[in-house]
């Protein structure tokens, strides 16, 4: 008995301790509520928007083994090699710079060009995207230079989890002479192994069905160089220069996926849409392998 009325005695200024403790905490607590319910509509704005800020430079190289335009043998066999280096930070602002290599072109490094837009994402979950761009296109022959200039509007609509989407693309060049572009593709994206998703480690599928149209005049000046003969020149021109379906291509790849790093191998087929003095146009086929990495600046 007198060892538990000490035991008592022992405890109730140690209970006021932790009460006085539980006080504490509790203003603490309170004071903490305090400054969030005091930070403004605005200063939260500002808190979120720092914490989604980013730059980032993408850089890629794509090796295709065979080359086609609009979908079509022009009767040289050659593989191309396409890189870009591109930045773009979160206020929505990209530049960059892309070039192709061909290797039965003299000079090889046939095209240079550069590029800068605005894009923004909007929609409830971020799903809708608008950008407007400009091209600026240098060729390495200074006879292939009827288009030097493009503008370009993109639309693109997908799903809350980007597994499936459409996009519009349209693209008017000017220099020389003026074309119109226009690209209407729909596209998904399947995870087919997930293989740590701690570390951004996937593999996936994702194809790409796009629709070509366009009204842009042909080059004859890369014809001449190549020595290719085709016949009716003049009625080739002006099949180009009418709007029309001019491809219909499918790209079937598979990329896999580890943090920043990408590899993609791909197979593609095209079906270009016979022009009157086209007959029996092939449908043709190629093998693409993209190396692709992202450095975040911040």
């Amino acid at each position: 008995m007198k060892t538990k009325f000490i035991l008592i005695l022992f405890l109730i200024p140690f209970q006021q301790f932790l009460f006085a403790q539980d006080l504490d905490l509790d203003e603490e607590m309170d004071e903490i509520i305090d400054n969030i319910i005091a930070i403004d509509d605005d200063d939260l704005i500002d808190i979120l928007e720092e914490l989604n800020k980013y730059q980032v430079i993408f850089t890629s190289v794509d090796f295709s083994n065979k080359t086609y335009f609009l979908g079509r043998d022009i009767g040289v066999d050659q593989y191309n090699i396409a890189t870009q280096v591109m930045y773009e930070n979160s206020n929505g602002i990209f530049a960059g710079v892309s070039g192709t290599y061909y290797s039965e072109f003299d000079p090889g490094w046939d095209l240079t060009y550069l590029s800068a837009g605005y894009g923004k994402n909007f929609g409830k979950q971020d799903n809708l995207r608008a950008e407007l761009s400009y091209n600026r296109y240098i060729f390495s022959n200074p006879s292939s230079n009827d288009f030097e200039n493009s503008l370009n509007a993109s639309f693109d609509i997908a799903t809350n989890d980007s597994s499936f989407g459409s996009a519009v693309e349209s693209s008017f060049l000017f220099g020389k002479k003026t074309g119109f572009q226009l690209t209407a593709s729909i596209y998904g994206d399947v995870t087919l192994f997930d293989l740590n998703s701690t570390k951004g480690t996937k593999v996936s599928f994702g194809p790409d069905l796009s629709f070509i149209f366009g009204s842009e005049n042909i080059d004859t000046s890369r014809i001449d160089n190549l020595g290719i003969d085709i016949p009716f020149i003049n009625r080739i021109v002006s099949e180009f220069e009418t709007f029309s379906l001019r491809n219909i291509q499918l790209k079937l790849p598979v990329v896999f996926e580890f943090n920043d790093f990408f590899i993609e191998a791909g197979y593609n087929f095209n079906f270009p849409n016979a022009f009157e003095f086209e007959n029996d146009i092939d449908s043709t086929s190629y093998f693409n392998l993209e190396l692709s990495y992202i450095f975040n600046l911040k």
